[in-house]
């Protein structure tokens, strides 16, 4: 009885190497693969590095965006998402809730970023945008509270196989349930600010 448990503990640690090995393999055949990585680039900052002045609340209200390109994205793109968040402070007591800066949805799958400066509502090109925290329907900049710490702004960048058509005044967890199983492609570029 003791042999046959030692039996079926090693076949599972053999299992859960051989599925490690196929991950760390990549995009080798037979293996686990990853989709691609979305090449984000902001001109006015590094990733990881901090965010000008003039596209945060330290510049007043209604602050710009700033100019975003992406590249690299699967030829079956059919639209994009963006989504900017601060991941730093806890609300409510929740582990998933967080500070929404900025959603914009059904980007066009043929475009390569988003201009500085991005009007509050639906765009042109039929993206669409929701209620950020602050309860505008477009970019909200960061605004840390004063002596709370540098916070991280998370932009991140999703490639979908289709293009959702929700409303405006879908929330934030419409607009997550609705992309699963969407997502074929995403790229993250933080940026930091804080106020001492």
């Amino acid at each position: 009885m003791r042999y046959a448990r030692v039996f079926v503990i090693a076949g599972t640690l053999l299992a859960a190497a051989a599925f490690i090995g196929a991950q760390d393999r990549g995009g080798k055949k037979g293996g686990f693969q990853l989709p691609p990585m979305i090449h984000i680039t902001i001109a006015d900052f590094p990733d990881g590095g901090h965010i000008p002045s003039k596209y945060t609340c330290a510049a007043g209200q209604g602050s710009p965006s700033p100019a975003i390109s992406w590249s690299g994205a699967p030829a079956n793109t059919q639209s994009y998402v963006l989504i900017m968040h601060d991941p730093d402070p806890v609300l409510q007591g929740s582990a998933t809730n967080d500070v929404l800066h900025w959603a914009i949805f059904d980007i066009p799958g043929d475009a390569k970023g988003l201009p500085q400066g991005v009007k509050d509502g639906n765009q042109p090109d039929g993206a669409k945008q929701i209620k950020n925290l602050g309860g505008g329907m477009g970019y909200m900049g960061p605004c840390a509270p004063p002596g709370h710490g540098d916070h991280h702004y998370t932009f991140e960048v999703y490639a979908l196989n289709a293009k959702l058509g929700l409303p405006d005044s879908a929330l934030r967890a419409d607009l997550l349930n609705a992309m699963n199983g969407k997502v074929i492609a995403k790229g993250v570029y933080i940026g930091i600010f804080g106020q001492k």
